[in-house]
């Protein structure tokens, strides 16, 4: 996940059929043979997964969000930061600054939550679970919700607990964060996703996983029970994703699992008792990884020979995508593209060209960006 795959060369020769009438003169046959001269290099690109699974996510046009940033006065919180990364830790601890840890006695919406932490009330992982999602969304951080366990046995102690996960675009990959601890783990200085952190619990119960905390990533100190790589041998994705637009609307209980061999071959115990969700049967099982760690915002690009140059098509998973964008790489301005456009012939008059294309999001967040390189052959 996040890694990019360097393919070998291939040439898509433009289309070599140019004499005719049109291109009978000397000088229009000298561009056409010129411009077949050119061809696609395949270069290293963000890996492109659809979203295959998941049914919903949170619609930013929704007013819940721009109220939950004026009446908690949260841009206060990332004033003067550009940093993307810099900006989501800052979020996070900004919710977990918000919400102390206790014994909870209300649910609701982050609108709720928050207003009763002002108020002296306590939370736990579910509450700072639900303000996490509502609140990064509402900065065009793609987020979903998770519940996770340690539990193998009847006896395993730590219960349930529940999280998030973030699109990080600067890392290109799902990030675990956790609000309550104000805390996510990393390998080599690298962010994990969930289940990043599971595969190192199974291989070595995490040993080489750092806890880190606060926007300045130190080690995490703490003795929270939850805070620990262990609470990741069992993990479940909510299949809806618009908690916060969609209040009070229907929601569905609906919990994503991977149906790998150690899901197949143990029992998620919560509370002491197996996981409800296998008598309820709203697990909804997948054995395809891809489909949980789905790719938002990552383009997947197709660059062909066509009759006036070279057509170029887009396509993504991007909630509230508001545009396609393409730039000269050395430095040109960003401008808006359709989804499928050409590059003329007579557009070609280097050794080497290099463009990037982006999504941009009703946010303004800009998802990675995808290189497309033609060169003279």
């Amino acid at each position: 996940m996040g890694k990019l795959g360097m393919k070998r060369l291939v040439w898509l020769p433009l289309c070599a059929a140019l004499a005719g009438a049109a291109w009978g003169s000397p000088s229009r046959r000298a561009v056409a043979a010129e411009a077949a001269r050119y061809g696609v290099r395949r270069v290293a690109n963000p890996r492109y997964a659809a979203n295959e699974l998941f049914v919903s996510h949170e619609d930013l046009r929704s007013k819940r969000f721009d109220e939950l940033r004026k009446r908690y006065e949260i841009d206060k919180a990332v004033a003067g930061e550009t940093d993307e990364w810099k900006r989501i830790l800052l979020l996070r601890h900004w919710i977990n600054s918000q919400m102390p840890v206790g014994d909870p006695t209300v649910g609701g919406d982050a609108f709720r939550l928050l207003d009763y932490a002002r108020g002296g009330g306590k939370s736990q992982c579910g509450q700072h679970m639900v303000v996490q999602n509502a609140v990064m969304n509402a900065y065009g951080y793609v987020t979903r919700c998770l519940g996770a366990g340690a539990g193998l046995t009847k006896e395993d102690r730590g219960g349930h607990h529940g999280v998030n996960e973030i699109w990080s675009n600067a890392h290109c990959k799902w990030v675990l964060s956790d609000a309550k601890y104000d805390i996510h783990f990393e390998k080599n200085g690298a962010p994990l996703s969930a289940l990043e952190v599971r595969d190192e619990l199974l291989r070595d119960r995490g040993k080489s996983v750092k806890i880190v905390q606060g926007p300045e990533r130190k080690v995490y100190e703490g003795t929270g029970i939850e805070a620990r790589v262990g609470t990741y041998r069992w993990i479940s994705w909510e299949i809806q994703g618009n908690r916060h637009s969609g209040w009070g609307q229907f929601f569905s209980s609906a919990l994503v699992v991977l149906e790998d061999d150690y899901f197949r071959k143990h029992t998620w115990y919560r509370d002491h008792r197996p996981h409800w969700a296998y008598r309820a049967g709203y697990f909804v099982k997948t054995r395809h990884r891809g489909w949980i760690e789905w790719t938002p915002n990552v383009l997947s690009v197709r660059a062909r020979r066509n009759a006036k140059g070279i057509g170029v098509s887009i396509s993504s998973c991007t909630p509230n995508l508001k545009e396609y964008q393409m730039r000269e790489s050395a430095g040109g301005e960003w401008r808006r593209v359709e989804r499928s456009f050409t590059i003329a012939r007579d557009a070609l008059t280097q050794a080497r060209h290099e463009w990037r294309l982006r999504s941009v999001n009703m946010a303004g967040v800009a998802g990675p960006e995808h290189r497309l390189v033609i060169e003279r052959q």
